[in-house]
């Protein structure tokens, strides 16, 4: 009875507890348990099993790898022989036939070359003929090459009876178009084949590039180091440009080297366990050398992960276990509230949560809906008055751009009457009587393109009678285009625009195009005039904002009427639609107005549109 009282306080005491705590006292154990279990398990299988794998890695690697370098070893064998048995027949028939000196030069490089393309792996050859001629693929060979007789390698394949004989990895100043490049030579003593007479020598050359690229595609583990070494322990390919044609630096990896033909060893190099690994060539007594820091190598151990999925299946039995005592307690509010919180991300703000408790998922419950009544009315209040903000920016907009027109007709009013062009002036006053009466619209902002056209209409028969002889225009319109949407006053400032910057200006009668299409759901108008132009950059300014700083460029700014059109388009429309300006000196200048065919005024956040009439 005791024990059970006993319980009973204990389970009362935890029920008190903070969440926290709670968590912590029941899952300290199972978190505890498995990584001693890990721990234990992977300090005993991890050496074993990464020397294992990356050895039978390097194995495979090298052995392609060598195959790969010996390829192009027998290529360049076969390469010589060929060219022994090519020069044999060019020398024989050029003696013969008499040939002279130039037809005998052009022969053996033919030769030479023929051979290149044939074995793409030798990267140049020479031939030096009895008489110390020299012949070369490449000029700057033959120059470097004149005094080649004097050379330690001339002499020792001169001693050869014509078999192929493999010059070490070295830099130097003949047989070669750079002296800093170290190169691979075979040589091969090239002998009558009918009287045994030596014709001359023949050196096919190797670049170390060509063998340190091989290595760079071995090379999978970047903290890795990989070189080829002869039998002295010098490096005579290596992805580190540094080692190259140097000594092993370190005396114990030098002596492994020299003393083991093939295997693997971790030995401890420069204060880091490392994995030594090495192969032989078969032919020239190379060996492919492999240094990788075993820190490095964590990958591929599928032993360890076997014995971590099970270690991992072992904790997530106690961890059920737990979770289920727990689930009572902490895990359902918490899914319902994760639950509500998924639907507030998505958009749900009329979730209501249910508060059950006092405690710390009680208050947070608490808040989640105190926080959605407050977001809900924050958004509604900021939608109404990005709306208010919107409708004073159209209609300040709107109303820079009316007076800007009827200061500008006014004049050609005055200008018209001080000429006592009587009946001009009252076609013109009636022409802007119409053309306000249109502009107007009953207060409407959009109205159809049918509409605007007629105030452009209006506009440039007020303009005509002024600019006689100026300019002539000509308007083209689709008939699917007419019913579109466009804001009021939209393209009149561009024809604006285009008479008193671009016809105006030149020289001679100008003529202005006007004319709509629709290309896809997108209407495309354009304002064209052929007048003076400008350069690319100066239209590109064109629609820059107000307020940003002019480009270090000269020439003007952005233009007023154009920058005001193209806001008012963006504001209403979107920004994927507005102006865009394409001009030329000399040239004329087009203006392209893009508006969306179909628009719909309840996504835009506008006041609903009747396309049919333009009615707010």
């Amino acid at each position: 009875m005791r024990l059970y009282k006993k319980a009973l306080q204990l389970r009362q005491w935890f029920s008190n507890r903070k969440i926290r705590t709670k968590i912590m006292l029941v899952y300290l154990p199972l978190l505890l348990l498995p990584l001693l279990i890990v721990g234990y398990t992977a300090n005993t299988i991890y050496s074993s099993a990464i020397i294992s794998k990356s050895t039978q890695s390097f194995t495979q690697n090298s052995a392609l790898t060598i195959s790969r370098i010996d390829g192009m070893l027998r290529n360049t064998a076969s390469a010589a022989n060929m060219l022994a048995l090519n020069l044999n027949r060019v020398l024989e028939e050029g003696r013969k036939s008499g040939q002279n000196e130039l037809g005998r030069y052009n022969a053996i490089n033919t030769q030479l070359s023929l051979a290149l393309l044939v074995f793409p792996d030798v990267d140049s050859i020479v031939f030096i003929d009895a008489g110390g001629k020299v012949y070369g693929t490449h000029p700057e060979l033959e120059h470097r090459s004149l005094s080649i007789q004097s050379q330690d390698a001339y002499r020792s394949v001169m001693k050869t009876n014509g078999v192929n004989f493999w010059l070490p990895m070295q830099r130097r100043e003949y047989l070669t178009t750079d002296p800093d490049a170290a190169l691979l030579t075979l040589g091969k003593k090239i002998i009558n084949i009918q009287t045994g007479d030596s014709l001359g020598l023949l050196f096919l050359l190797i670049r170390e590039e060509q063998l340190s690229e091989v290595l760079q595609k071995l090379n999978a583990e970047p903290s890795g180091r990989y070189f080829i070494s002869d039998g002295q322990g010098k490096v005579i390919s290596a992805s580190d440009p540094q080692l190259l044609l140097t000594v092993i630096p370190e005396d114990e990896i030098r002596s492994w080297v020299s003393s083991t033909p093939q295997g693997a060893s971790t030995r401890m190099i420069e204060g880091e366990r490392s994995l030594l690994a090495a192969s032989s060539f078969p032919e020239l007594g190379w060996k492919l050398v492999s240094i990788t820091p075993l820190q490095a190598l964590t990958n591929g151990l599928e032993q360890l992960q076997w014995t971590l999925l099970a270690v991992a299946a072992l904790c997530s039995l106690f961890a059920l276990l737990g979770a289920g005592f727990l689930s009572k307690i902490i895990a359902r509010p918490i899914v319902e509230l994760a639950r509500s919180m998924k639907g507030f991300q998505e958009g749900h703000l009329d979730v209501q949560l249910e508060v059950k408790s006092r405690d710390e998922l009680g208050y947070f419950v608490l808040g989640f809906n105190q926080m959605r009544r407050r977001i809900k009315e924050l958004l509604r209040n900021v939608m109404q008055e990005q709306k208010k903000k919107r409708e004073v920016e159209l209609a300040l907009i709107q109303a820079q751009i009316k007076p800007h027109f009827l200061y500008n007709t006014l004049d050609v009013i005055y200008a018209l009457s001080q000429m006592n062009r009587t009946r001009e002036v009252q076609y013109t006053t009636k022409a802007l009587a119409d053309f306000y009466r249109a502009a107007l619209s009953q207060g409407r902002e959009v109205i159809t393109l049918e509409e605007e056209i007629r105030i452009v209409r209006d506009y440039l028969a007020i303009q005509h009678v002024r600019y006689r002889d100026v300019f002539t225009y000509e308007i083209e319109i689709s008939p699917e285009c007419y019913q579109v949407p466009i804001l009021k006053l939209t393209i009149q400032p561009l024809v604006e625009n285009a008479i008193y910057h671009g016809l105006k200006e030149k020289e001679g009668g100008g003529h202005l195009h006007i004319r709509c299409d629709l290309n896809g759901d997108v209407i495309q108008i354009d304002v064209e005039d052929n007048g003076k132009g400008m350069p690319a950059d100066q239209a590109e300014r064109l629609l820059y904002p107000a307020a940003a700083p002019s480009p270090p460029a000269a020439g003007k700014g952005s233009s007023y009427g154009l920058r005001n059109v193209n806001d008012r388009i963006r504001l209403f429309f979107g920004p994927a639609y507005g102006l865009q300006i394409q001009s030329q000196p000399d040239s004329g200048t087009t203006v392209r107005i893009s508006l969306p065919q179909a628009w719909n005024p309840v996504t835009e956040g506008n006041e609903p549109f009747d396309q049919a009439d333009g009615r707010g």
